[in-house]
């Protein structure tokens, strides 16, 4: 029998079922290693007991288990390997991705927009109408898809909620307001970039990372104050092989080929403005934005990354509010 692990999605409709795939395989991106757990007000356990060593955080009186994780995990990886350090990684974000999945259903449980459980008896009913056309029973099904009856419950409900959401907020008046805020994050612009790069000591600390970081700010300054030139700067403090052409590398595209976190600040730039120190795995930059090339593409040209880089905001917008209100 072939597993249906790898191709399962909820029987909403052709085009939730389109954005549902994204929310299913994508979401562990967008959660944040470094979130507050009291801020979000749920609370991480970390105990000896035998009886909570399952347990791995706790919302709204709901728990969240390791072995909840370790399923929603495997239905992701399939039966990709992952080592130790990786999988403890993965693990932590998958716990933080049910959690925002947690908040965001209650956030749109107080609009009015969640599902039911008519609703979703009526979804898991038709899910297995469709399965009986495949010759699979529910029960095999779920053994495939690596989940619990409650675990489809709950991931049936927030599907339905979420496409709900997305569906009254994703208009063509929100997507093209948002692609004009962001118009070089979706339209193709190319960036002419030219960095100052001080390496990162291998076993650095972060004293030392703090003065790097400082230096610099130092640098920028006299720059910016015409004290010295870009290209006097960058021949006399960077220890990247640019540094004899003024550090230029040329056209970037926010796909590539620096890493995200520079190409992020890089995009953020005006034309001959010069960003703050960013970290890279090569260590820490001050970038100069050279020269902008605009496209041609509008908001329409880019409507699919569109809806999924707002449906990711829209979310991370929601847990940040559910933090501040928590925080007060």
């Amino acid at each position: 029998m072939t597993s249906l692990a790898p191709r399962f999605t909820f029987v909403i409709s052709t085009k939730t079922k389109i954005v549902a795939c994204w929310l299913t395989f994508g979401f562990l991106s967008l959660a944040s290693p470094h979130a507050s757990p009291h801020a979000y007000g749920y609370q991480r356990i970390d105990s000896d007991d035998a009886a909570t060593q399952n347990i791995l955080a706790t919302i709204y009186g709901l728990t969240i288990t390791r072995d909840q994780v370790e399923r929603d995990l495997k239905r992701t990886l399939g039966d990709r390997q992952l080592s130790a350090i990786d999988k403890r990684k993965a693990m932590e974000l998958t716990t933080q991705k049910l959690i925002d999945q947690h908040v965001a259903l209650d956030f749109l449980s107080k609009k009015g927009l969640a599902a039911n459980p008519s609703e979703v008896d009526f979804q898991i009913e038709k899910l297995k109408s469709e399965l009986q056309t495949i010759d699979l029973s529910f029960t095999e099904f779920l053994k495939e898809t690596y989940q619990t009856s409650d675990d489809l419950r709950f991931q049936t409900k927030w599907q339905i909620s979420w496409q709900r959401y997305l569906k009254n907020k994703l208009t063509d008046e929100f997507l093209e307001s948002y692609f004009e805020r962001s118009r070089r994050r979706f339209n193709g612009t190319e960036i002419k970039a030219a960095h100052l790069l001080i390496k990162l000591p291998a076993n650095n600390s972060q004293a030392q990372e703090e003065r790097i970081n400082q230096q610099l700010l130092e640098v920028r300054q006299q720059v910016i104050s015409k004290t010295v030139s870009w290209q006097e700067a960058v021949k006399a403090y960077s220890e990247a092989p640019t540094r004899l052409s003024g550090g230029s590398l040329g056209w970037i595209t926010r796909e590539g080929p620096m890493s995200p976190s520079f190409t992020n600040a890089a995009f953020q730039l005006s034309e001959s403005e010069i960003s703050l120190p960013v970290k890279t795995k090569f260590g820490f930059h001050l970038i100069r934005c050279e020269s902008i090339r605009d496209s041609a593409f509008g908001w329409k040209d880019v409507r699919t990354e569109l809806e999924k880089n707002a449906a990711r905001d829209l979310l991370q917008a929601i847990v940040k509010q559910h933090k501040t209100q928590k925080a007060n």
